[in-house]
């Protein structure tokens, strides 16, 4: 495992890490990302909050339509939150400032919770 780097702090889109994994919060049991950001190697976690089916009411434009399949799912950003403080954030946030795309696999395929 390569040890935190103090890169400059810098906004940044960069390619997924290749230790990206998807998992169950096990205190909450959200779905929680977890991967080494690619750029600073901070260790770095991020939890989508779960949702019941129906608990945010919206409409189902794909069902309306006649379709049949649901939409595919979401992207989101993880942004790199390691613990550190990188030079040249004027903010001081906690950060190296690349982010990632993420997408959640389907319930299905994580199995009932």
């Amino acid at each position: 495992m390569t040890p935190h780097q103090e890169v400059p702090y810098r906004e940044q889109q960069v390619a997924p890490p290749t230790d990206l994994r998807e998992g169950v919060s096990e205190e909450v049991g959200e779905t929680e990302f977890t991967a080494t950001c690619p750029v600073c190697h901070g260790a770095n976690v991020m939890a989508l909050p779960r949702l019941s089916p129906g608990a945010v009411p919206k409409g189902r434009p794909w069902k309306r339509n006649g379709g049949s399949a649901a939409p595919a799912a979401e992207s989101h950003r993880m942004h790199c939150e390691c613990r550190y403080t990188h030079p040249h954030d004027p903010l001081e946030r906690e950060g190296c400032g690349a982010w990632w795309k993420v997408v959640p696999a389907p319930a299905a395929a994580r199995g009932a919770r």
